[in-house]
């Protein structure tokens, strides 16, 4: 069975996520794009909200380097 693709129409939060991006971006060593961005975003509400869950990601791990 093909699973199906899940794409939400974010259209009305797009300036919060690129907020987001822009924040994650001041000192990440990977440049996150809008997807990597609500990715983060619902991973952190997932591991608050429902820390019996455990989440393997799948994109690059978000890294910072502090200069």
């Amino acid at each position: 069975m093909k699973r199906k693709e899940f794409r939400p129409d974010l259209t009305d939060y797009e300036i919060y996520v690129m907020a987001l991006v822009d924040e994650l971006n001041k000192e990440s060593a990977y440049k996150m794009n809008k997807t990597d961005a609500v990715k983060i975003a619902i991973e952190k509400a997932v591991k608050s909200l429902l820390p019996d869950i455990v989440i393997k990601s799948k994109r690059t791990r978000y890294v910072t380097l502090k200069m």
